[in-house]
């Protein structure tokens, strides 16, 4: 947005320097001082939008960083937590698992003494 108004600005400048030149009559000293002028002011001019630009590209490189970083920052977090939620979810799954090889354990001890007794 900010390059079309600094090109529409160069453009009209330009054409502005031009009509000058043919409708003004003037001695070709005092038209070459005019020239130089305007390309002075037309130089300063995009010196100056050139830098505003480079600051706003700068302001919004450091914004999206910060914000890239909050992102990383949350996502490590949130990854932690389902890492947690998953050991959790594997401990608990062992725990039944346990449970369910001592009753098996338990069931066939009784089924082995039911037929040493039978």
């Amino acid at each position: 947005m900010k390059a079309e108004s600094l090109l529409g600005f160069i453009t009209g400048a330009a054409l502005g320097v031009c009509a000058g030149i043919l409708f003004a009559p003037e001695k070709g000293e005092v038209t070459r001082k005019k020239l130089m002028d305007a390309a002075e002011e037309g130089y300063d001019n995009a010196v100056e939008s050139a830098g505003e630009l480079a600051h706003e590209a700068h302001v919004r490189y450091r914004y999206a960083r910060r914000e890239a970083n909050k992102l990383k920052k949350t996502l490590m977090e949130q990854g932690a937590e389902l890492k947690e939620e998953a050991r959790k979810a594997i401990l608990d799954q062992l725990a039944k698992l346990e449970e369910y090889l001592a009753q098996a354990e338990k069931e066939a001890a009784a089924a082995e003494v039911d037929v040493q007794e039978g």
